[in-house]
């Protein structure tokens, strides 16, 4: 089996003489070259490209990459669903004073865009995390983003809001390094961020997350721990870029609340619109802080199952159900890295597995 880290790998002429299993951690598609490296690594192949089995650690491509053998193994969520529910978070969603949140890390297109968004609505009543050293907005650095729209309303945003209002915060341990935008955490946990940083200050006082995953250009699924702290934080999402990150969701069984949330941006083809539309169709909401609020009052319950199916890992059964179907050198290769995926965190689990597989 060949591992590919995806946000780091760039093709150097390597040449594949025979079918290989190659799992891609993390989403692998290229910004700045504005492609899939891996796709020219299976196209350069003296085999058949599509006699290689790839496997994501997300739920859903219909990108570029689609049309290979591909297998898709949310194994990173299964890890992160186990560490939030070790870190013995307690969840209260009784006090909601806020309107929406939005946590904003490492500075990315679509995450610029939403500061814009926000200024150009005017929105207001959030909570958020903003832990850069300034919040001046950093257009010239995606300046390419015109380009990919020609709808005056998003090229008035794209061109010509470049100051936000939303202020910087400073939700930190002590050992971690603020940098220009974006911090290094070190090595604190997720779970552990959230528990004492984030679930108080961010999620649980707000009604609605706008979650800006890392996808933005490509037509992929990609979902981390910033949906699962949506999900502690009894929260309606909205996720502001990314593809069909609704409809992940909903195949695994969790509630995204389609009728109180406009999802029908998620598979805009444009991926400006795709994050501006977000927002509009769901501006009744972020708007009105009382119609919202009443509304997260009654869907506790509802919160509560997704919650349940988390603290179930649904994304480790999941993982299983493509162990079962899988031919057996691919079966060996995803147990292969299930126990060695992040300090064999889920190795007794996978033990267990063994056991009645």
């Amino acid at each position: 089996m060949i591992e590919l880290l995806g946000p780091s790998y760039t093709y150097n002429g390597e040449i594949l003489t025979k079918p290989e299993i190659i799992w891609i951690n993390d989403h692998c598609f290229n910004e700045e070259d504005q492609c899939f490296h891996v796709k020219t690594l299976l196209d350069s192949s003296t085999c058949n490209p599509k006699s290689h089995t790839l496997i994501f650690d997300s739920i859903l491509h219909d990108d570029a990459l689609s049309e290979y053998n591909i297998i898709f193994f949310p194994i990173f969520l299964a890890m992160e669903s186990d560490e939030f529910k070790n870190a013995g978070i307690t969840p209260n969603w009784n006090h909601k004073p806020k309107t929406f949140n939005f946590m904003i890390n490492k500075a990315r297109p679509h995450r610029i865009f939403l500061l814009q968004v926000i200024e150009h609505f005017k929105l207001t009543n959030y909570s958020h995390s903003l832990p850069w050293q300034d919040n001046t907005i950093d257009t010239a650095r995606w300046s390419n983003l015109p380009k990919f729209t020609d709808n005056p309303t998003l090229l008035n945003i794209l061109n010509n809001i470049t100051k936000t209002s939303v202020p910087v915060t400073n939700y930190k341990f002590g050992p971690e390094k603020t940098l220009s935008k974006a911090i290094i955490n070190g090595n604190f946990l997720n779970a552990e961020t959230y528990k004492s940083l984030l679930k108080t200050n961010v999620f649980e006082p707000s009604c609605i997350s706008i979650i800006s995953e890392p996808v933005f250009f490509e037509k992929e699924a990609i979902v981390t721990e910033k949906t699962i702290m949506a999900i502690y934080g009894g929260t309606f999402p909205i996720w502001f870029g990314g593809w069909k990150c609704a409809e992940s969701m909903r195949y695994l069984g969790f509630d995204v609340f389609d009728d109180i949330i406009d999802h029908s941006y998620e598979d805009l083809p444009n991926p400006i619109e795709r994050c501006y539309y977000a927002i509009e169709r769901n501006l009744h909401l972020l708007t009105d802080y009382n119609k919202t609020k009443k509304l997260a009052d009654q869907c506790h319950e509802r919160f509560q199952h997704n919650l349940d199916l988390l603290t179930s890992n649904v994304c480790l059964k999941e993982c299983f159900v493509q162990i079962d179907k899988a031919t057996p050198q691919l079966r060996t290769a995803l147990m292969t890295i299930m126990p060695q995926f992040r300090n064999e965190m889920l190795e007794t689990e996978c033990k267990e597995y063994t056991i009645w597989t």
